[in-house]
């Protein structure tokens, strides 16, 4: 059970970072500086990234039981962040953000509230499978685990930075924002993998 779940979330992962690139190769007004990733799902890509957001809830939904299942997954409570996570990817669908330029919405103040969230979650867990993956993964996947754990601190903070200093956000904020998921794509990939092979 915990092998076929560990590559199904694999696959899944996989999945949601080939429509990741794919919602930046298609035609749309959008460009990795100067947007969020939020925007591309308001716009002409807001059917393939309703369909990366969704695949990403189902992700976290399977990565949750394959903690669940797996007996070298001590800290349980880790399953329920991602069940949380879940919750959050079904939901952000209908929590579109709103346009830059125009008036803040409440859905839209909803839709920051939730990305913040996501954000925090995705980032404290990582900590949990280091820790659970370093006695019983091979030494090089946990290697990449840490090191990608780093990157995700970094953009992270960057991104944030970004956010506060009002003058970087048009040239920082798309860019930190983006090696951020990608990390955390990463990462999880990572444990996907580390959950299979043990």
């Amino acid at each position: 059970m915990l092998t076929a779940l560990a590559v199904l979330a694999l696959i899944l992962g996989v999945a949601r970072l080939v429509m990741f690139i794919a919602l930046h190769v298609v035609p749309s007004e959008y460009n990795i500086v100067n947007h969020a990733v939020s925007d591309y799902a308001v716009g002409p890509t807001r059917k393939l990234g309703t369909a990366m957001t969704w695949t990403s809830a189902v992700f976290w939904a399977v990565l949750a039981g394959a903690v669940i299942v797996s007996p070298s997954m001590t800290e349980k409570s880790v399953a329920i962040w991602l069940l949380v996570l879940t919750v959050l990817f079904v939901a952000l669908p209908f929590l579109p953000t709103d346009i830059e330029g125009q008036p803040a919405t409440l859905i839209g103040r909803l839709h920051l509230v939730a990305a913040v969230a996501w954000f925090a979650i995705s980032y404290s867990c990582m900590g949990n499978f280091v820790r659970m993956l370093q006695p019983v993964a091979p030494q090089g996947l946990v290697s990449f685990l840490v090191g990608t754990r780093w990157v995700t601190m970094v953009s992270l903070i960057a991104l944030v930075a970004a956010l506060v200093i009002t003058p970087a956000r048009k040239y920082a904020f798309g860019i930190s924002e983006r090696i951020f998921l990608l990390a955390v794509n990463a990462f999880y990939l990572g444990v996907s993998l580390g959950l299979a092979l043990i």
